[in-house]
């Protein structure tokens, strides 16, 4: 009698630790959303609250550069971290490192960054129109909305099969832009058709048939998390500093407006940021790149921490060019050989061929002293 009873527990317990794996193997129900109607829900997702546990892993190629190890983790590995979501200007990220734990606060427009190797709380006062790219970027709501602001009117979306991500039945939409020069293949997004949440993104790169880059959530929970999950704490003991975002104009040019072509490589010149006149941007959608002309020392550290790394010096009329490729990105060092060697920056999701030949189109301008 005691056999049959602890049977009858063991199969009841067997069932209960089942169902997850039950629910999972379900059907996922379509959504009758049409493509661009996921998009604009998407892109009308900023304001939802979520938390939840993310892993993204991303496979780009990029060398190993001289104070960008933590961007070079980025780009090349997992990252695990925790999110609390209330609001574009109130929320969190926890990212797990083997040094410790880095965390970011978004308090209305002062950012906080924690970092628990050093204990140290950072206040940053400013907001910065261009940046370094951080964890928080690959969180998926944030990615899917940026990469969808970047496609231009030309490229073509389309619905993917519904899939259950997190517990989420999310609707999929596919983005394949229409330019040849840019070197992303497909941009994947499955979202909750209802909230227009993004849970999951898939970025492939041309000739690639697996994503190289794929970032989705683990577990989700879309109710709002409370104030004190997304405020610096910190415990006593902790040392606290501040920091004033300093002027990238006047990092880079000294303050003075940079003379940009107006067409570079077959591309116009794209002023997308109003006020910051130390990069230019050139082309639209996917395609866009960006140009930067980098201070004499710092043009000459680039270029030798990228040869080190592996790549070639090409020369070419007016300069050298040293070009470091990845499947997804591409970065150009064009370095003039007038007026004491200035170098510029070219970086962007364009085919090698396509940055090549803006750079070398710059360099030949320099040659024949029309800059």
């Amino acid at each position: 009698m005691t056999g049959w009873r602890w049977g009858v527990v063991a199969a009841g317990a067997a069932v209960l630790l089942s169902v997850p794996g039950i629910v999972a193997a379900l059907p996922v129900p379509g959504s009758p959303l049409t493509a661009a109607a996921l998009r604009a829900r998407i892109m009308g997702s900023a304001a939802r609250p979520y938390e939840g546990y993310v892993e993204s892993t991303a496979d780009l190629g990029l060398p190993l550069l001289p104070d960008l190890a933590d961007v070079s983790a980025l780009a090349d590995g997992v990252t695990e971290q925790y999110a609390w979501y209330r609001g574009p200007q109130e929320w969190r990220a926890d990212t797990v490192t083997t040094a410790g734990e880095n965390d970011v606060y978004q308090v209305g427009a002062t950012t906080y960054l924690w970092n628990q190797s050093l204990n140290l709380l950072t206040q940053v006062v400013g907001v910065a129109s261009v940046r370094l790219p951080r964890a928080a970027d690959l969180l998926p709501p944030a990615l899917a909305r940026l990469l969808l602001s970047l496609a231009s009117p030309g490229d073509r979306l389309t619905r993917l099969p519904s899939r259950r991500v997190a517990g989420v039945d999310a609707a999929g939409l596919a983005l394949r832009p229409a330019s040849a020069a840019t070197t992303v293949a497909a941009i994947e997004i499955w979202a909750d058709p209802r909230s227009g949440l993004p849970v999951e993104v898939r970025v492939y790169a041309r000739g690639d048939g697996k994503p190289i880059l794929v970032s989705d959530f683990l577990q989700v929970s879309q109710r709002r998390p409370g104030v004190a999950a997304v405020t610096p704490q910190p415990a006593p003991g902790v040392d606290s500093a501040q920091a004033s975002l300093g002027s990238l104009n006047h990092i880079l040019n000294n303050g003075r407006p940079h003379p940009w072509p107006r067409q570079l490589g077959g591309q116009d010149y794209d002023p997308v940021v109003d006020g910051l006149n130390a990069v230019a941007f050139y082309g639209s959608g996917l395609a866009r790149f960006a140009l930067v002309n980098l201070p004499g020392k710092t043009g000459r550290q680039v270029v030798s921490a990228v040869t080190s790394a592996g790549a070639g010096v090409i020369t070419v009329p007016g300069g050298t060019e040293v070009v470091a490729a990845t499947p997804l990105l591409t970065v150009v060092l064009a370095t003039v050989r007038r007026f004491g060697g200035i170098t510029f920056l070219l970086a962007g999701a364009e085919t090698a061929k396509a940055l090549e030949a803006a750079a070398t189109s710059l360099l030949a301008d320099f040659d024949r002293g029309r800059r």
